[in-house]
């Protein structure tokens, strides 16, 4: 399967500000805590969320988080490899300051055998 294979097209969005694009008026970004979300109703081919499907598949997936540390001996970039079902511990320990740095990136993986 090619790269391009993977990527889902979502349709556009309507905006107040943000970055969707608002020529459809479908959505509407709202802000919460200074942070912008949009809430989705159903999915791009009309049909209703089923959660037992969202929660296997988020368990399913795995993350790449990168995170930068400074120490005596220079930058180091640490790669952590996290399942879905426990994304949540890992930001527990580092808001904690259990996991010390500055994350870089998070990086999504998707099973290869989902449709």
């Amino acid at each position: 399967m090619k790269d391009s294979d993977k990527i889902k097209h979502f349709p556009t969005r309507k905006i107040k500000t943000g970055f969707f694009n608002n020529k459809n008026k479908l959505a509407e970004i709202k802000n919460f805590q200074g942070f912008e979300y949009v809430k989705l109703k159903k999915d791009v081919n009309g049909i209703n969320f089923n959660q037992k499907s969202l929660e296997d598949f988020s368990l399913n997936l795995k993350y790449t988080i990168s995170i930068m540390r400074n120490t005596n001996n220079g930058t180091f970039l640490y790669e952590y490899f996290i399942n879905g079902a426990e994304l949540n511990k890992f930001f527990e320990l580092y808001i904690n300051g259990t996991i010390e740095g500055a994350i870089v990136q998070i990086e999504k993986h998707t099973p290869d055998n989902l449709a």
